[in-house]
């Protein structure tokens, strides 16, 4: 019996030893630097420069607002402005890019990245399809597609150069 009370006392300190915590030593956490990012939420719209029917067609947000990358919006053809509420940075910045998916009448889906044009003024984004599935986003605070001051006229058959 006085054995069995020895293995009992000698168990319990052995387990107690196990159960000490390390002293609690500060410690700092690596944190990234978070950007703040002024956005206006704009309107999007398409125009088709001789490559037929677009279907629907969908645009990236260029600010990631999540772990996997920013919101797609879009519609269901060009004609028409989308009341999206597409987010789209105020102030333009190098390297802006987008990805856009459209669904040309009778094919697949395709799928682009690509520059969004400079801008001084965040307004209504106008997706432009081009043949050989080019395509060039800009955003105009003022002029529609309609107007000779747009940044890509509605009557281009050649996609300008695109900006880095």
């Amino acid at each position: 019996m006085a054995i069995e009370k020895l293995l009992i006392l000698a168990s319990i300190a052995t387990l107690t030893a196990c159960n000490a915590t390390a002293p609690v030593t500060e410690t700092t956490k690596e944190t990234k630097p978070y950007v703040y990012i002024p956005e206006e939420y704009v309107s999007i719209s398409c125009v088709t420069h001789g490559t037929g029917y677009i279907h629907s067609f969908a645009i990236e947000e260029p600010v990631h607002s999540g772990p996997v990358g920013g919101r797609m919006a879009g519609g269901a053809s060009c004609g028409g402005l989308i009341a999206a509420g597409y987010a789209l940075p105020k102030t333009w910045f190098p390297g802006m890019k987008v990805k856009v998916r459209w669904k040309p009448n009778g094919r697949e889906w395709v799928e682009k990245t690509t520059n969004i044009m400079r801008y001084d003024e965040a307004g209504t984004i106008t997706v432009h399809f081009f043949p050989n599935d080019q395509v060039r986003v800009v955003s105009s605070a003022r002029y529609a597609p309609e107007s000779p001051k747009h940044p890509i006229s509605e009557n281009a058959t050649v996609p300008p150069p695109e900006e880095q």
